[in-house]
């Protein structure tokens, strides 16, 4: 992956590596286009059937074609201008169609990852992957091949620049153990 494959609206340091970029599959959109078929089927009943003579029958019937063809528009524009952004540090998430909202999830932060796929997912190979943090999260819907996705995640997960994990403890054992008696020394002092 490259840096060219990022939105210019989700922030990249340049010493950050991308991992994956993706964005949801347009199938998603499927749902809204029934929806505007429909709506734009009763808006040409209402147009041409016998409530057009009546007043202002003609007038919603135009409207609800109209409203109807924007249903799915919409939704795939929507669709369209959503990006997902994996970097050895973070996940974004950029959405927006006329404005623009980015959700970004620092990977040593992530508490939880998970991905899920529903049974169409399961047989088309898409799903959701569902980053959580103490602030939120973010998820990946209806992305392609969503376990490699969620690997990459789990690799990158709590590692640092300084290749701490999030399970390690900082420190050698022999710091520790001088800590130990220094708390020891504190004690007896307090205890007398």
């Amino acid at each position: 992956m490259t840096s060219d494959d990022v939105p210019d609206a989700v922030p990249v340091a340049a010493d950050e590596t991308v991992l994956w970029t993706g964005s949801p599959r347009l199938s998603a959109a499927l749902p809204a286009v029934f929806v505007g078929i429909v709506v734009a089927g009763v808006g040409m009943a209402i147009a041409v059937g016998p409530v057009a003579d009546t007043g202002g029958g003609l007038a919603v019937g135009a409207l609800a074609v109209l409203v109807g063809l924007s249903i799915p528009a919409l939704a795939v524009l929507s669709l369209v201008n959503t990006r997902y952004v994996l970097t050895d540090r973070a996940a974004s998430v950029k959405t927006g169609v006329v404005g623009r909202r980015v959700d970004r999830a620092r990977l040593s932060m992530v508490e939880n990852s998970s991905y899920e796929q529903s049974a169409t997912g399961s047989l088309f190979g898409y799903g959701t992957v569902t980053l959580e943090t103490a602030g939120g999260g973010v998820s990946f819907r209806r992305v392609d091949d969503p376990s490699s996705v969620r690997s990459l995640v789990d690799e990158h997960v709590g590692g640092g620049s300084d290749g701490q994990t999030a399970d390690s403890i900082p420190g050698s054992l022999d710091s520790w153990r001088a800590v130990r008696e220094e708390v020891r020394l504190l004690r007896a002092a307090l205890e007398l």
